[in-house]
């Protein structure tokens, strides 16, 4: 046996901190095995897709109904049949595995959303209604909500309520390590700057997750250029590379997934590295407004629902093809509508527009031939007259002409939610080499070589993370020990998390109160609260692990509104409910503990 100078060494190792992650992780530990996780992203910035989903999961009502559906959404791509009936098998049985590991009384989406301010999403679960079997589907969700982060934060607290899951943050897995037999015996681990060595007695699990920030992956795989991520920054395809050094084979490699303002286009935002979720059907209300490529042109069905970024394209389903630099072209009622009735809510189109009298000097200030924008708008107006979009067919009832300036032009950017490529797995959940023999001590799950072959059902990564974690989680913990032995390990047992809820060190002053949540996408939000005669004096967030970009502005505006306002019940900031629920929550229990000691000293002063 190869020997290492092993800074650490654990029965299992768990590569990414995500949704199949963690889970696999707590089933690795719930088998009595002491597991490392080590993930690349800071504290608060872990959950990989998972955290930033709908937290929705789909699930099966009938096994061979299913079967007929995942097969026509593969077609014509290859889908191992043992993986398949892994896969199927496990939709069918989510709802009891939902009860017994997640939560006692998981929501079912499409009969519960119905009638409440959520039904656009029970309508939206069957992605693919025209398929047979595709009436089977169904999602799971844990109460009647959606993009709130309340799967990813049990799926989380069940790794940090375990001893025996130690976790490192800010830690790249850079290569795998194996003995001379190809068996996976440890991980090189860039940590502080440094190399650190890990060994692993029974096993390491890749949960990586997919490529979708990594531009040149991207441009190798997709042949694509400029897709900007939805979800997490993190993704970089750090297990495609070590899976490949390892002598993994990959599948699945074209496949990713977009999402749907305009067929996987949000607004282009200066400066943002990850595009604002807009989740916004067009139809009626969008009648003055086209979209064009580089060139000026039109080149899709701007109202045609997309999903996950395919459209109909000649009795099959595709992406879209992409333009660098798309924009949205408006007319002045157009505008007024967007800007008056606020229907994109995470972006300011005042400042993003680029206005003009004409449309020959709008074509100017956005650098596309004059003529063509002209001439596209023209014939935008004739299929208004003739009642048909002869070029793409679009709904005429969702159209309007384009002819009174001022005019605009909103810049789009194309997005994507995931890669699903990767190394491939067997129904076992164990990476196989390109002879499709498993590559001992090695195995896979969640998005890094996800089942998705083709067209993707909306909430299929989550449900696969689950299935594929504990499958992995489990059979990584039945393999054999190395009984691996040797080095410093000068960092066996060092866990990032254990004190990432220390508050010991705030300093309360005389009317101040630490208020604490668990509700926020990154773990705890706590903050001090002055608050005296009833009146909140001042609110200060001093911990908090939530998103950079959306999460953040929330965290520095609402405060000042709840001292103004002098109440918790402000507005939510859009794009940021989760955060916005903590802070709220926060606050509402550092005033509890003021009213709660307002009344002892009022109780203690009537005993006298």
């Amino acid at each position: 046996m190869t020997k290492k100078d092993w800074n650490a060494i654990y029965d299992v190792v768990v590569l990414g901190f995500g949704g199949a992650g963690a889970t696999a992780a707590r089933h690795a530990a719930d088998a009595g095995k002491k597991v490392l996780m080590v993930e690349v992203a800071p504290i608060g910035e872990e959950g990989g897709n998972t955290r930033v989903s709908g937290q929705g999961s789909n699930f099966a009502k009938d096994h061979d109904k299913m079967m007929t559906y995942f097969n026509r959404l593969n077609e014509p791509f290859y889908e191992d049949e043992d993986v398949k009936e892994t896969f199927v098998n496990g939709l069918v049985n989510l709802p009891a595995y939902y009860k017994k590991y997640i939560t006692p009384n998981p929501v079912e989406v499409i009969e519960k959303y119905r009638g409440t301010k959520l039904e656009y999403l029970s309508k939206q679960v069957i992605e693919y209604p025209e398929y047979t079997g595709a009436d089977t589907n169904d999602a799971l969700s844990i109460h009647l909500g959606s993009f709130d982060s309340a799967l990813w934060n049990i799926l989380r607290k069940n790794v940090t309520d375990r001893d025996n899951i130690d976790v490192w943050m800010e830690s790249r897995a850079h290569k795998l390590i194996q003995n001379e037999e190809g068996t996976v015996i440890g991980v090189e681990v860039l940590r502080n700057g440094k190399k650190v060595y890990v060994g692993a007695n029974n096993g390491i699990v890749l949960t990586t997750g997919g490529f979708e920030a990594n531009e040149e992956m991207i441009e190798s795989y997709l042949g694509e250029a400029n897709l900007q991520p939805m979800g997490s920054l993190y993704n970089r395809g750090d297990g495609i590379s070590m899976a490949e050094e390892a002598g993994a084979k990959m599948w699945h490699m074209h496949t990713y997934n977009s999402y749907s303002l305009m067929h996987g286009m949000y607004f282009f935002v200066p400066g943002e590295k990850r595009a604002r979720e807009v989740y916004y059907d067009l139809g009626k209300n969008d009648a003055g407004m086209i979209v064009v490529a580089d060139d000026g042109t039109r080149y899709f069905n701007e109202v045609e629902h997309a999903r996950h970024g395919f459209i109909s394209s000649h009795g099959t389903f595709r992406h879209a093809a992409l333009s660098q630099k798309p924009h949205m072209i408006m007319d002045q009622k157009q505008f007024e509508f967007y800007i008056n009735n606020h229907t994109f809510k995470l972006v300011d189109l005042k400042e993003l527009a680029v206005k003009a009298d004409t449309l020959a000097e709008l074509a100017n200030k956005i650098d596309v031939p004059t003529e063509n924008l002209e001439k596209t708008i023209a014939d935008y107006n004739k299929f208004v007259d003739y009642g048909e979009d002869y070029a793409y067919h679009r709904d005429p009832e969702t159209m309007r002409k384009i002819e009174k300036g001022p005019f605009y032009a909103v810049r789009m950017v194309n997005t994507m939610l995931n890669t699903q490529g990767g190394p491939q797995r067997n129904g076992k959940a164990e990476i196989i080499d390109n002879d499709n023999q498993p590559i001992p001590h090695l195995y896979g799950a969640g998005e890094l070589g996800s089942v998705v072959a083709n067209l993707y059902q909306g909430a299929q990564n989550v449900a696969e993370t689950i299935i594929f974690g504990q499958i992995a989680g489990e059979n990584v913990a039945k393999t054999d020990s190395l009984n691996l032995e040797g080095g410093k390990l000068d960092l066996q047992g060092v866990n990032d998390l254990a004190n990432e809820d220390n508050l010991v060190n705030i300093e309360l002053k005389q009317d101040e109160y630490l208020g604490k949540s668990k509700a926020g996408i990154g773990g705890q939000l706590a903050v001090k609260v002055a608050y005296k005669d009833g009146k909140i004096k001042n609110v200060e967030v001093v911990e908090q692990h939530e998103s950079a970009d959306i999460g953040l502005k929330a965290l520095q505006t609402l405060p000042e509104k709840m001292v103004e306002e002098n109440t918790v019940d402000v507005d939510t900031v859009s794009g940021a409910s989760s955060t916005t629920n903590a802070l709220k929550e926060a606050v509402k229990d550092a005033i509890s503990q003021a009213e709660a000691s307002k009344s002892d000293v009022t109780s203690g002063a009537s005993e006298h």
